[in-house]
């Protein structure tokens, strides 16, 4: 493969909307972006596949994609069937057949005379499943994949956190979007009859919340969603954050990865690298980097940890390692020798103080000070330290089963007493006997001598799961594993940062909690005995390069959970979204969706109104 030879050359791009990708079924076409350098080609091409409205990315300038097309990569951001512009009926949320629609797009690019023939395949979250799935079926043009921030086994990872219903995540802010984006008009062309056939066809599918919610925890359904990310046989670079709801499923891709592989943590929430307000990296470049050695054959020889992960805590610092874990020291500690405290009661409604790692709004959300929780909490804690601890890798907690649920969390005790969360676990016991061991999510953080290790052990962990009332009296927690990494052995490796303004900072934004117009708030109603969450955001959408026009999208978005500790069985979590968009054609169309959850029942509901005639007012009920 010929070496790069025009690596900071800027190519003008050349943007083809709503490219018909064909699939075996006649008459079934997918839809696509794609972006082209302005030049003579041919280009290697890079696929993102997603069920998030290619349509609705294009308002915000589909950002990402341009940047690689200006750099000489073909971009191609596709719909899944039944989603967006593609034609077909939607599959269920994780369904294995996406899989399909990737390796279809890989094949359709990988044949056009503007390609080269090697095909990079990436997203992240969702994006990172279609990926690592569509590469696990090795399709032959495909050459090396990126996978950011997702997970690799979603009925466990994300619907049924440790194998318990999920609550806030899953059936309010997830289904809350997908539910408006499923019934949201086409944006690029309204007017078009087959946009308008497709849309409406849209309007009578079931939105994804309904199989969230049917198939609870122990479904048959959830294993045969995971990845079979052991079949993926081309390179791959696996990117996860720290403080990312979906950090054990990105490492754990990495660990079972068989062929050349790479990882970067770092202290990120659910957003891009580029894009985080906390210790930003110049992402886009280092991908850069990874195509242009695996789709070009340029810059093989350097000299790259395999493994950059940002160690938290004491010191923060980029680590570079040859594995994942990096060799370490298994420490176990006794903790019946540290000191315990614990209030007379369990507390259902534990959790808030955790941020919202759990709970993703993008660019805000990082754990608060661990006190509060910590006090309603069975709390070990340790002496001062004599020396750091640099923890690297999954901590785990036995305990003597007496619950059947146990979330367990590790902070760090500094001496004024603030407690920061390290990692957090959450198990279901079953009906077994004997002990319980908890598995926290990896990390990598050090903890500075003279500070304290704490192990926190609560019934739940609100809003990620359900507050349930807790069995009387508290389990024993006895057993702390650590790895502990020698940190000499960690090569230093400062990470760029972006040298160009973040995406995210750019004038058009899409809607959502992290939106223009963010609120974030936790509220306590001393009377009624709750706890609650609120999330809130408005955004107004006007691209300037729309075909035939200009049209404009306003959203605004309301989530609450809330927390009963007298009756936990009341616990609520709600998700709404209005939208109204204008398009250039004159038509002015309402979107409403609204989605209420408790641990039992389920009521989600659409409304479409267009020019004040009502296309849809629909309740759906689990």
């Amino acid at each position: 493969m010929p070496a790069r030879t025009d690596t900071d050359r800027r190519h003008e791009v050349v943007l083809r909307r709503d490219v018909r990708i064909p699939t075996p079924e006649p008459g079934v076409t997918l839809s696509a972006d794609l972006f082209l350098p302005d030049g003579p080609g041919p280009f290697p091409l890079l696929v993102t596949v997603l069920p998030y409205r290619r349509d609705v990315a294009a308002l915000n300038g589909s950002p990402t994609e341009r940047w690689f097309a200006e750099r000489g990569y073909a971009s191609l951001l596709v719909d899944l069937l039944g989603t967006g512009s593609s034609d077909g009926v939607q599959r269920p949320p994780f369904d294995p057949g996406e899989a399909d629609d990737a390796l279809d797009a890989i094949r359709w690019g990988a044949a056009q005379e503007w390609c080269t023939g090697a095909v990079g395949m990436w997203g992240g979250s969702y994006g990172a499943i279609t990926t690592l799935r569509a590469a696990a079926r090795r399709p032959a043009a495909l050459r090396a994949v990126i996978a950011l921030e997702g997970p690799t086994d979603p009925g466990h990872q994300f619907v049924h956190p440790g194998g318990t219903r999920g609550a806030f995540s899953p059936l309010a802010s997830w289904s809350v979007s997908t539910l408006f984006n499923q019934l949201l008009p086409p944006v690029d062309d309204f007017a078009d009859p087959d946009e308008q056939a497709r849309w409406h066809r849209r309007l009578t599918f079931a939105p994804y919340v309904l199989d969230l919610f049917r198939n609870g925890p122990g479904s048959p359904v959830w294993p045969r969603r995971r990845i079979d990310v052991a079949a993926v046989a081309v390179p791959a670079l696996c990117v996860a954050g720290w403080r990312d709801l979906f950090v054990d499923g990105a490492v754990r891709a990495y660990e079972e990865l068989r062929g050349t592989k790479a990882l970067i943590a770092g202290p990120w929430m659910h957003v891009m690298p580029q894009e985080c307000p906390v210790t930003p990296i110049d992402f886009l470049e280092i991908a850069r980097s990874w195509w242009d050695r695996w789709l070009l054959g340029a810059g093989a020889g350097e000299d790259t940890p395999e493994v950059r992960v940002y160690a938290q805590g004491a010191r923060p610092r980029w680590l570079g390692f040859d594995s994942w874990p990096p060799e370490s020291t298994v420490r176990i500690e006794d903790l019946a020798g540290w000191q315990r405290s614990a209030p007379p009661e369990p507390d259902p409604a534990t959790g808030l103080q955790s941020g919202l790692w759990s709970t993703p709004a993008g660019q805000f959300g990082l754990p608060m000070d661990q006190h509060g929780d910590d006090s309603r909490s069975l709390c070990h804690t340790s002496p001062p330290l004599s020396r750091p601890w640099l923890i690297a890798g999954r901590p785990s907690v036995t305990l003597t089963r007496g619950w059947p649920r146990v979330s367990v969390k590790l902070t760090d005790v500094d001496p004024a007493g603030r407690s920061v969360l390290i990692s957090a676990g959450l198990a279901c016991a079953g009906e077994a006997d004997g002990d319980l061991t908890v598995p926290l999510n990896p990390t990598a953080y050090e903890v500075a001598a003279g500070h304290r290790i704490r192990v926190v052990v609560a019934p739940g962990d609100f809003p990620r799961v359900w507050p349930q009332e807790p069995p009387d009296g508290w389990p024993e927690a006895h057993t702390l594993t650590l790895p502990l990494a020698d940190a000499t052995r960690g090569k230093a490796c400062p990470m760029p940062e972006p040298a160009e303004p973040a995406l995210a900072d750019l004038e058009e934004q899409p809607a959502g909690p992290a939106g223009a117009e963010a609120s974030w708030e936790v509220t306590e109603d001393l009377l009624r005995e709750t706890v609650s969450l609120r999330l809130a955001g408005g955004n107004r959408i006007r691209p300037e390069d729309v075909p035939g026009g200009r049209h404009t999208l306003s959203v605004d978005q309301e989530l609450v959970a809330t927390a009963h500790r007298l009756d936990p069985a009341e616990s609520t979590v709600t998700g709404r979204i209005t939208g109204t968009v204008d398009t250039a054609t004159g038509a002015h169309v309402v979107v409403e969706v609204s989605v209420t959850a408790t641990a039992t029942t389920l009521d989600a509901r659409g409304k479409v109104v267009q020019d004040g005639v009502s296309l849809l007012d629909r309740h759906w009920r689990g």
